[in-house]
Order: structure tokens, then sequence, then C-alpha cells
């Protein structure tokens, strides 16, 4: 996936071959970003950072926990601050360096997506929705009588106006208000 931030275009991928302190990948990371050496890691995304057509940086985040992916709602970009999610994780990155600002446990298995949300982020967790500000300190956590994902993959999460709908495993449909309080519509 590639975005851009003027005057930069940066290059996500999920980097699955990728070893951890290995002079044998084919891809290499002027960074490697990995917590807990004591196990080998779910999910490595690689960042490159390009300026003018010339790559000037690039970093690998590793973590543990439910496996992500690199898709549109697995990345912010706001100022010049790149938000990721990975395994059960948000990092935050400065753009272009690629400096770790922060990088917190926001779900207790996996962190799906992270959405802008009234000068905020609100994270779609497995199992829990986080609203975290752009620190990555916890302001409020729902959860639920099951995972935050659907049996027939219809959607399990959507944003409207203020409001957050939910719906879990089980079918049980949820509408949350910017306080993360249950609210009947």
């Amino acid at each position: 996936m590639e975005l851009e931030k003027s005057p930069y275009r940066i290059k996500l991928v999920d980097a699955e071959q990728y070893t951890l302190n290995s002079v044998d990948n084919i891809e290499v990371y002027d960074i490697e970003y990995f917590q807990d050496n004591r196990y080998r890691p779910t999910s490595k995304h690689g960042i490159r950072i390009f300026e003018n057509g010339q790559e000037i940086r690039s970093a690998i985040v590793c973590e543990t926990g439910g496996a992500t992916g690199i898709h549109i709602d697995s990345v912010q970009i706001i100022d010049n601050v790149l938000y990721l999610c990975c395994c059960d994780s948000i990092y935050s990155l400065t753009i272009p360096n690629l400096d770790l600002n922060w990088n917190k446990r926001i779900d207790p298995a996996t962190c799906f997506g992270i959405y802008t949300y009234k000068g905020d982020f609100i994270v779609h967790g497995e199992l829990q929705i986080t609203r975290i500000d752009m620190n990555g300190l916890q302001k409020w956590t729902f959860g639920a009588r099951d995972i935050f994902v659907t049996q027939d993959g219809t959607d399990s999460f959507k944003i409207k106006e203020d409001k957050i709908y939910l719906r879990d495993w089980a079918g049980f449909d949820y509408v949350l208000d910017e306080n993360g309080k249950e609210i009947n519509e």
C-alpha cells in the first residue's frame, strides 16, 4: 500500500519473509522495532519513506499477538506522524525519520483498525473498542458478549457522525456515544 504525505511517499508492506537480526534478508530496513525477543513475531510490517523518488528511511515493525495485515484502516497519518496497527499494538512513528514516539498494547488480541475521531482515535480491536488520544493514552474501552467480527463478513464496526456502531460474532448490535457508553437508538 502506498500513501502520500507531501513531500513524501510512504510504502507499507506485509514483510512475512523478513527474519529479525539476519544478514540474509532480501529486503533490508534501517530500523527494527520488536519489543519482545522471547517470541517470534506474528506480524511484520515494513515501512519505506521516499522523497523525490529516493528512499530516505525504512523501518520494520514486528509484534506478537493476533496477526494483522496492511490495509487502508490499519494506518493513519496525522501531521508528520504515522500511526500503525501491528498485532495487538499501535505504533506512533515520526515522518520521515520513523523514530518511535510510542507503542502501546491496545487490545488483548488484535487491533484491526485505527480511525480518527474528535481529535483522538478509535481502535477497532478483536475483543474491545478503545478510544485513545494522540499520545496513546486510553480514554475508555468497551467490551461485549463476543468478539467484534461477524460470522457472515458483514460490517462489525462503523463510525457514523458521532456514534460508533458495532456488531459482535453472536450477532448482537451496539451503539456507543463519544464516551464509550452504550446508547439506545
